[in-house]
């Protein structure tokens, strides 16, 4: 069997190498044509077979990332781990805001939820994800940003109001009685400071 000519190994490492750079630069995994219609010029001619087969090399060298099917028929492949991409999946559907636990794992693929709890408490732990304390009817949500306690004091001021109304204090007066108390408070030594509101029982796989 003739040894492949030197244009053909050139040819064929640059293919690899092109792969590579379009899989660096993606933000998701791809499918084998989504990976040949990012290829410059003259590498989007060659067949999606031919790309196929060098993804699937790099993926038994584990050079690559080989993923599951999904909204499509054919193998999907990365250059980063499952656990990059389900912390990526978590970080685009909270981009919008904080969500509860149920709305997230449901938003996410089936393969995802696998992983989705481990990836979510080391969020939580290293600081890249906040949990924010329910509100009224609502649970626990998490967000990409700590949690704002202003509207939790606003709905607590206006318990603490209500109920001193209650026992026969005007509101003016309450409302002054409560400056009061922050202006002593700033006077006083200073509280250490905590850490951001944590939630002590973290789990993306209970049942929603």
């Amino acid at each position: 069997m003739p040894a492949p000519s030197a244009q053909a190994v050139a040819s064929a490492t640059d293919l690899v190498e092109a792969i590579q750079e379009v899989l660096r630069a993606s933000s998701e995994p791809l499918t084998p044509a989504k990976v040949r219609a990012a290829l410059p010029g003259r590498l989007r001619a060659l067949p999606v077979r031919k790309i196929a087969e060098v993804l699937q090399r790099q993926a038994a060298a584990q050079v690559l990332v080989l993923y599951p099917k999904y909204r499509s028929q054919h193998d999907r492949y990365w250059d980063r781990p499952m656990r990059d991409h389900v912390e990526d999946l978590l970080r685009r559907h909270l981009a919008v805001g904080p969500l509860p636990r149920a709305d997230l794992r449901r938003r996410l693929p089936a393969y995802a939820r696998i992983l989705a709890d481990v990836v979510l408490s080391d969020m939580l732990r290293q600081g890249r994800m906040h949990a924010h304390p329910g509100q009224g009817r609502a649970g626990l949500r998490y967000g990409l940003t700590a949690a704002d306690p202003g509207p939790f004091v606003r709905v607590e001021l206006e318990a603490l109001f209500a109920r001193l109304e209650r026992l026969g204090f005007a509101r003016p007066a309450v409302r002054a009685a409560a400056l009061g108390a922050l202006q002593q408070e700033e006077f006083c030594e200073e509280p250490s400071v905590g850490p951001p509101y944590r939630a002590d029982r973290l789990t993306m796989a209970e049942s929603v």
